[in-house]
């Protein structure tokens, strides 16, 4: 009996530390770091920026010859290469602007460079004509779904896509090109701001997106276009939901504020942050009192010097 209850206990000791932990970053004098989920340090502080994918994490380590460092958010180190920048292009393809190289767009999730014609290869795409002066919606064989829109979303999320056609009527529509529901929509280029790139940078998550209705307030709507709430004195900060939580500043730019709202548009912490970031996997970071710290999906802050130093 003692050998047959052996083998199940070795299986799971051997599996146990192949389990994923989520990775998470934390900010400490000046310089991030990476938690897991238990709020452990899995990189000490050393990263002086950050950008964040669809799957992925990128960290930057500013010195003679900056390096970025690439984690998945299961915590893991995946690859890490000399660059003077990166941004986020889509989903999870990065513009790596090289050092020592020629610049390149690069497909992390395929671990290979890709060419510029091909970025996009396969999806509906977004092109601005220079000719109407307005953008085009085109099925991935190049054909155009929707034209003559004068403002419209950078990508379908969940099926729809914010626009404004050439009437003025704003809303949603979807793959097909048919509206879904109408609703408000604020947002104009600035004068000095070439009308080139989409203006709607907000999407859904879970069912659920929130649509700027004037400069300082919002409304959260679902995909049938249902209002659920509208959000006064408010902007916020990210275009979607991460994590269950929007990050939301208040509109006075003199004394800002910021806090976290669920899919409801409630404020379940009950607070506000001189600072803070938005969700990734099981913390934000935040500011309490002048003090660096992470709040988790609980509403439970942890101070950076107590896990740091301890």
């Amino acid at each position: 009996m003692r050998i047959k209850f052996l083998y199940p206990l070795v299986f799971l000791l051997s599996v146990s530390p192949l389990v994923p932990q989520s990775l998470s970053l934390y900010k400490y004098n000046e310089k991030y770091g990476l938690i897991n989920e238990e709020c452990e340090i899995i990189e000490e502080q050393k990263f002086t920026s950050f950008i964040e994918t669809k799957d992925y994490l990128i960290c930057g380590a500013r010195s003679l010859s900056p390096r970025f460092y690439v984690y998945n958010k299961n915590g893991q180190k995946e690859t890490g290469f000399d660059a003077s920048f990166v941004k986020t292009v889509e989903k999870n393809i990065i513009y790596i602007d090289n050092i020592f190289d020629s610049s390149y767009w690069y497909d992390l999730e395929k671990k290979e460079r890709i060419e510029y014609e091909d970025l996009y290869a396969g999806e509906i795409q977004v092109i601005f004509s220079y000719d109407t002066k307005d953008f085009e919606i085109r099925n991935p064989g190049g054909s155009v779904l929707k034209k003559n829109l004068r403002e419209c979303g950078y990508r379908f999320s969940e099926g729809l896509m914010p626009i404004k056609d050439s009437d003025g009527k704003t809303g949603f529509i979807n793959e097909s090109g048919e509206f879904v529901f109408e609703c408000p929509i604020y947002g104009s280029h600035a004068i000095d701001d070439p009308k080139i790139h989409p203006l709607y940078d907000f999407e859904f998550s879970n069912g659920i997106v929130c649509v700027p209705e004037s400069e300082s307030s919002f409304a959260l709507y679902t995909k049938d276009g249902r209002k659920m709430k509208s959000v006064r004195n408010s902007r916020t900060e990210q275009r979607k939901f991460t994590s269950g939580y929007m990050l939301i500043s208040t509109a006075d730019k003199s004394q800002r504020q910021y806090a976290f709202l669920n899919y409801k548009g409630e404020n379940p912490f009950n607070r506000y942050f001189s600072e803070a970031k938005r969700f990734i996997n099981e913390y934000a970071m935040v500011v309490v009192d002048g003090k660096d710290a992470v709040i988790n999906t609980k509403g439970d802050v942890f101070f950076c010097a107590d896990f740091v130093n301890k």
